[in-house]
């Protein structure tokens, strides 16, 4: 193909093929062997799934669906799809049957891709109500001998992909060279805090864009290695794993599981990881119990060497106090800090991002103490998941970052942050109607509130939770519950109080270290409800919130609290995919609980 400039993703992806030849593209572990692909097998993949779909007559602007975790063949079919002029919509791992329903219904998917037999059985249920061509399983492990006329295996459709092209070698690439760069390359559905959810139609020319913004503001190279295990389906992971990845011609490696994920990175040492808060605030956590298992001495140089950390990030950059402090944290940093990366498997990062939700600048504060260079990112779907990054050289603890290049961001009049320029999609699927409500005039508008200073943005919550007292007071709740969720005994929470007197929480308890707690302090309990019920464990909570109010306003203090008596679940509807909580859904569910706290 020609070394031209790509005006499609795919083609991007072809040229970087061309480029990096026999180096390893993707890693995935097998019965604990790390494997490696060559990004000429990564090329060939792609080719093969392409080829395979155009046996089956897809024509220019069909759907694919995907629905599975992440491995490598997520990425084959994912790129395979896109490579013919075909759209990709992703299906959570987790959703239930009727939820993969409505995203393949929706989008009259014509071939549904599937992990393996767990995703089969919930396609099995569904399957008379779907207008598919044919459904593609990954995994045959527990479907020997099964058959069915609709289904096929992924080595036998790749084999006709392979005959396909022996027929017609230029089919593909023909395909991929009609691509016209503001075509629909992919749909994200949004996760749904609120209703169905919205198919957002993002185009090749959004991708592009903003993967060369994001990599002007952030460069990578074949030399990075990435960590892969936030869903595919979702528009944050789609950024690390494809476009960054592919532009820069770093290396993917796939987790075996989200429970696995502390081992894997252990395993990787990745140059790049790229988490959600929650993610980040369990390592945080993980961390301080750990300590408080330690001798009296590590327990005391820990302290001291995060104290000189924290002290040389907040000083200001450039300023003499950091210059004097960087003698203290750089002894503090070799003779403890180090270790400790390294026992994390975070020696080797040079970026680290935390986006997709909400988090508190002391999340920031402590990893950069630690020398973990983690800076905030902001965007969304509908922005091709990026508007604004923090520099490494230029963080900012507190804002989201500067505006990535070739994206304006302004304030509206109600504190509102639209922004325009090369990422904002092309509209929702089927809803031109709420398309014109989220794009006006070429300014999108994101929903969030905040403000700007400086260039820098700051984000102080969506639009729709604020919360307005009683007294007529606008409380940020994200502000409030980012702070909670520091706590390495506080896992979620969910600050309310619209048009009360007073604010109150409903709090998820971190398990892993309440357990613990209560092991170390004989603290009797069977199951997790017994926990919350604990006078002992909600004494223990009292304390962090309380220690949490001391730093806020008294209008922002929260007065009354309880534990919330199960876990969150993302196929429960309690949280998102990427863990932010469906905190409207969580007010009806409790809505007793939630008046309680309000009586006398």
């Amino acid at each position: 193909m020609s070394q031209t400039e790509p005006t499609s993703f795919p083609a991007l992806f072809f040229l970087q093929v061309e480029r990096q030849k026999d180096r390893i593209a993707l890693r995935h572990k097998e019965y604990g062997i790390w494997n490696r692909i060559t990004w000429r097998e990564y090329g060939e993949k792609v080719q093969e799934v392409a080829a395979g779909l155009l046996s089956l007559g897809l024509e220019a602007g069909d759907r694919v669906a995907i629905l599975g975790d992440n491995r490598p063949e997520w990425l084959f079919c994912h790129l395979g799809t896109m490579s013919i002029g075909c759209i990709t919509c992703g299906v959570y791992a987790t959703s239930a049957p009727e939820q993969v329903a409505y995203v393949v219904g929706h989008s009259e998917s014509k071939v549904l891709f599937v992990e393996n037999e767990e995703q089969v059985d919930k396609v099995l249920q569904i399957l008379p109500e779907l207008s598919l061509k044919r459904v593609v399983v990954w995994d045959p492990k527990g479907l020997w001998g099964f058959s069915h006329r609709e289904i096929i295996f992924f080595d036998p459709f790749t084999e006709q992909g392979r005959r396909y092209l022996e027929e017609h070698p230029k089919a593909v690439f023909e395909r991929m060279e009609a691509i016209d760069p503001h075509q629909t390359a992919m749909m994200i559905y949004t996760s749904g805090t609120t209703g169905r959810p919205k198919g957002a139609m993002i185009t090749h020319h959004n991708i592009l864009s903003i993967t060369d913004a994001f990599m002007e503001a952030i460069p990578f190279d074949e030399k990075d290695e990435m960590l892969s295990y936030l869903p595919l389906a979702h528009i944050y992971e789609n950024i690390i794993s494809l476009f960054v990845a592919i532009k820069g011609g770093g290396t993917v490696n796939f987790v075996e599981s989200i429970d696995t994920l502390t081992q894997n990175l252990r395993d990787v040492s990745p140059t790049v990881f790229a988490s959600v808060p929650r993610i980040w605030e369990k390592i945080a956590s993980m961390v301080a119990i750990r300590m408080s298992d330690s001798t009296l001495l590590k327990k005391a140089l820990y302290r001291l060497a995060v104290l000189a950390g924290l002290r040389y990030v907040r000083a200001e950059q450039g300023s003499s106090k950091r210059v004097a402090l960087r003698l203290l944290y750089g002894l503090s940093y070799w003779l403890v800090l180090h270790h400790l990366k390294r026992q994390l498997g975070l020696e080797r990062v040079r970026y680290a991002v935390c986006a997709a939700a909400p988090a508190s600048p002391e999340l920031f504060e402590y990893f950069n103490a630690l020398g973990i260079p983690l800076r905030e990112g902001y965007g969304q779907t509908e922005s091709t998941g990026v508007i604004a990054l923090q520099r490494i050289d230029r963080p900012r603890w507190g804002f989201v970052g500067e505006p990535v290049p070739g994206m304006e961001v302004k304030i509206a009049e109600d504190g509102e942050i639209l922004t325009r320029g090369p990422g904002v999609f092309k509209g929702y699927y089927k809803d031109p109607d709420l398309t014109q409500e989220t794009v006006k005039e070429g300014w999108l508008h994101t929903g969030d509130v905040g403000s700007m200073e400086d260039g820098f943005i700051k984000i102080l919550d969506r639009k729709k939770d604020i919360i307005i007292t009683a007294g007529g007071k606008n409380i940020t709740p994200a502000f409030i519950e980012n702070k909670l969720k520091f706590s390495p005994y506080i896992q979620d929470a969910v600050v309310i109080g619209e048009r009360r007197k007073y604010l109150v929480a409903l709090i998820l308890i971190d398990e892993d270290n309440v357990t613990k707690y209560a092991q170390d302090h004989r603290i009797p309990f069977t199951t997790f409800a017994d926990l919350t019920q604990n006078p002992d464990i909600r004494k223990l909570i009292d304390s962090e919130v309380s220690k949490v109010n001391k730093t806020l306003s008294k209008v922002e203090s929260v007065k009354k609290f309880e534990l919330l008596p199960r876990r969150f679940y993302e196929e429960d509807g309690d949280v998102t995919p990427t863990k932010k909580v469906k905190r409207s859904f969580l007010e009806k569910r409790y809505a007793d609980l939630i008046q309680s706290m309000y009586r006398g």
